[in-house]
């Protein structure tokens, strides 16, 4: 039998490949929509991709099952829940699959269970290896009912949902798997860093009895105990996340194997926004934004967090165009992009930033104070809102005193709570978020906005009070 994980990190999605030497088939399970690794480990292995498996409606990226298959020319097999009922059955799969059936390549079979809580149609994959055993199953694919040290959050669906779903999941935990044995691996749908869990560990897989001895949701206890305890500090989830929810249960477009976002915009055609109603977005470095950027442009700095936060900022109804002084770098763009839903990337700013400093366009610029200069000035200055932008849990480990705390993600929702009197200095914990907020901010007609640069980690490490 071969095995892949594919991890990719930010979102922290995991999926997987599994193919069988005998009968040279492969199955893929919760593949990402850029979905050009499955197809490449198939072909350097002699595998052909014959069943492409769902574990549930995801939230937080858009499912490849679709893409792959019309790459693979409509050959193969999307299996999905069949426990969906009118609301959350992906009506694009070719098979809706539920408890007792099964999938059989050669030596390798798959087995299907019903663990409702994080979804109400979600189900785990038990991976038999039959030149092994054919009783015991090897590994379990959790998707997002079980994490590593953690287990899915019930809370995606809204507030009437969330409970019917916990209880839901105490049960799933507690009955459903409990025929499961000890040595059955774990390998779960997302690592840390997911929101998709409130404290995911850091390994990427684990086993049924590791997590039933160490995993402090699978210890028992009353069962409105539980439930309360799961849902306490739940961290808060993007918008996004019910977009994609929609988007993965009709069926997301198929987007081929052209990436958007190649096209080439002049200067001119920017400044004379022929691409009328574009949002440019910006994803030079936080430095280098505060230094000269295109006015009204959205600073996301390239990176693995760059889909998440533009998950939690951008509209979904205006097409997009790329500022970036590394042209190399739009295949990736594209690629992050995609994997939460922005379709209509319509390219970039030929020649970088520079083209347009050098044309003698209008610029506009981000003030940044060091974290010694802020505390000087807020002592100095009555007229300041110091605004952080981290979660709450950051926040309740320590900040400045009389700072205003809006989760960055929710800035839209909440501008009309910032004074527009005052300078505003922005902070989070290196300066990353501080600078999407800031040029969010800026676009609003804030005038006076500052990124504090280093953000709380240099705060604390300059030894500054912390409330």
């Amino acid at each position: 039998m071969l095995f892949h994980q594919r991890f990719v990190p930010g979102l922290a999605i995991a999926s997987y490949i599994v193919g069988d030497e005998k009968s040279g088939e492969a199955a893929v399970i919760d593949p990402t929509r850029d979905v050009g690794e499955f197809l490449q480990f198939a072909k350097e292995n002699g595998l052909h991709i014959r069943h492409i498996i769902e574990t549930h409606v995801h939230a937080d990226f858009v499912c490849g099952s679709r893409e792959l298959k019309a790459r693979l020319n409509d050959e193969a097999t999307i299996h999905c829940s069949g426990y969906g009922g009118d609301d959350w059955t992906q009506a694009f799969a070719d098979q809706h699959v539920r408890e007792g059936d099964s999938i059989t390549m050669g030596d390798v079979r798959f087995g299907f269970q019903h663990v409702p809580g994080h979804t109400p149609e979600h189900i785990a994959v038990t991976l038999f290896d039959t030149s092994r055993s054919s009783d015991t199953p090897w590994v379990m694919f959790s998707g997002d009912f079980l994490f590593v040290g953690d287990v899915g959050r019930p809370d995606l669906l809204g507030e009437e949902a969330k409970q019917e779903l916990a209880h839901q999941l105490y049960e799933s935990i507690f009955e459903r798997i409990d025929e499961l044995p000890d040595i059955t691996e774990v390998f779960p749908a997302h690592g840390a860093g997911s929101l998709c869990g409130k404290a995911i560990g850091s390994r990427r897989s684990s086993t049924v009895g590791f997590e039933r001895r160490f995993n402090p949701s699978l210890q028992r206890k009353p069962e409105e105990q539980w439930v309360d305890d799961l849902l306490s500090e739940m961290p808060l989830s993007p918008p996004y996340f019910k977009r994609m929810k929609q988007v993965n249960r009709d069926g997301p477009a198929i987007i081929g194997p052209e990436l958007p976002g190649g096209k080439r915009w002049s200067v001119r055609e920017v400044h004379d926004r022929v691409c009328d109603d574009c949002l440019i977005v910006d994803v030079r470095s936080q430095e280098s934004f505060a230094a000269a950027h295109i006015p009204d442009s959205i600073n996301i700095p390239f990176g693995q967090n760059l889909p998440t936060w533009a998950g939690w900022v951008l509209p979904y109804d205006r097409p997009i165009l790329i500022i970036t002084d590394e042209p190399s770098q739009m295949d990736q763009v594209a690629i992050h992009l995609l994997r939460v839903g922005f379709d209509d990337v319509q390219g970039y700013l030929e020649g970088g930033f520079r083209s347009w400093e050098t044309n003698g366009l209008p610029l506009s610029r981000l003030h940044t104070l060091s974290v010694h200069e802020l505390d000087t000035k807020r002592k100095a200055e009555k007229q300041l809102t110091i605004l952080d932008v981290r979660t709450e849990k950051e926040w309740n480990d320590g900040h400045i005193e009389g700072a205003l705390h809006i989760h960055g993600g929710t800035l839209q929702d909440r501008v009309t709570e910032i004074p527009r009197d005052k300078p505003v200095a922005v902070v989070c914990g290196s300066g990353y978020r501080a600078s999407i907020a800031s040029s969010f901010l800026k676009r609003e007609g804030f005038e006076d906005v500052t990124n504090v640069i280093g953000g709380m980690s240099a705060w604390k490490a300059a030894g500054l009070a912390v409330a």
